[in-house]
């Protein structure tokens, strides 16, 4: 095309006219722009499409952080339920100052379970790489970048605190009341098989003896009630954040598909 052009400017100019040379000249100007133009035009499709790979890579990642998190908040509610279960018969034990006809060595385990806590851990892997590689603009849609953003950093960290410190207290209780042996039994890793089970480390007198000091000490029934209700407020608050979970997952798998 561009020979074309030329071969025509050469005769026109050969035949000194002018005028015509001019305006095939303007048309040889204004193919270039437009070849400019195109290829600016495909640079800029290829950026784009360049980041859209980019921010699809990144949304399948907070993905499977999202589903991650939601099978943590699950095992945390399992394990409050069951600590929940047991601080209620406790509370009720302690308070008519009974153990009815509970098994002493399976009371003293729900005391001492009900203070064991493992804190939930968020995985927001993905979430501080955007912001620490300054990547997070790459989420196109404002929506989904603010619910993203709304999420991480409402996230329930200083409960994690609260929580603990309620359960701390309990713990040492615990510690004090019960024989290191039964909580080597109960905590001891499996690399340490030579430790005796929990079933038999205490004998009966010794088991009713414990539990007989678990319902004097001062103050007990407070320390249970105490960690019980923390439990509670803890399965609420960890079903309130799964579904919360669950439906960004639910946004972002959606925003994918588009």
């Amino acid at each position: 095309m561009i020979k074309f052009f030329r071969k025509i400017r050469q005769k026109l100019l050969s035949e000194n006219k002018f005028s015509k040379y001019l305006i095939y000249a303007i048309g040889e100007i204004i193919l270039v722009v437009i070849g400019i133009l195109i290829a600016l035009q495909i640079n800029t499709w290829n950026e784009n499409h360049g980041i859209n790979k980019k921010e699809i890579k990144y949304i399948n990642r907070l993905i499977v952080d999202l589903a991650s998190d939601t099978t943590m908040m699950a095992e945390q509610i399992k394990r409050s339920k069951v600590s929940f279960e047991y601080g209620s018969v406790l509370d009720s034990m302690t308070r008519i100052r009974s153990r009815r006809d509970l098994p002493a060595r399976r009371i003293i385990n729900g005391a001492q379970h009900i203070g064991r806590v493992s804190l939930p851990q968020y995985n927001s892997n993905t979430y501080d790489d955007l912001i620490n590689t300054g990547n997070f603009n790459i989420i196109s849609e404002p929506k989904i970048s603010s619910r993203i953003r709304t999420h991480y950093t409402n996230l329930p960290y200083s409960w994690n605190e609260t929580f603990d410190q309620r359960n701390e207290e309990l713990r040492r209780i615990m510690v004090d009341l019960i024989p290191l042996k039964f909580h080597a039994a109960i905590l001891a890793p499996k690399s340490m098989p030579h430790l005796p089970d929990p079933k038999t480390v205490l004998n009966e007198e010794e088991a009713k003896a414990i539990v007989e000091n678990i319902i004097d000490y001062p103050k007990i029934n407070f320390y249970f009630k105490n960690v019980t209700r923390a439990h509670l407020f803890h399965i609420r608050l960890m079903e309130r954040l799964k579904k919360s979970t669950i439906n960004l997952m639910d946004v972002l798998n959606t925003y994918n598909q588009k």
